[in-house]
């Protein structure tokens, strides 16, 4: 969001109404679960809610083609959580 806005980390941090180096950390990744405040003000700097801050974003993917049927006497599938094939 900051860089489509063409903001340096000092900008968006101030527009958030945080401090620099929280913004930094969050922003790297180091400090991870900002608190329900700093989400508020997050947000409100940016201009969107607290949940679109939070929703994740997924790629955008082609519908997927119909299954195609299986052969009869076939059971179940291989699939183990965990286990690689």
């Amino acid at each position: 969001m900051r860089v489509k806005r063409n903001w340096t980390q000092e900008k968006a941090a101030e527009a958030c109404g945080i401090g620099y180096k929280l913004y930094q950390l969050y922003e790297l990744g180091i400090k991870r679960n900002p608190g329900l405040l700093n989400l508020e003000k997050i947000a409100r700097g940016f201009g969107i809610g607290i949940h679109e801050l939070l929703a994740p974003t997924f790629p955008k993917i082609r519908a997927a083609k119909p299954a195609a049927k299986r052969k009869s006497g076939r059971r179940g599938n291989n699939f183990q959580i965990g286990k690689s094939s």
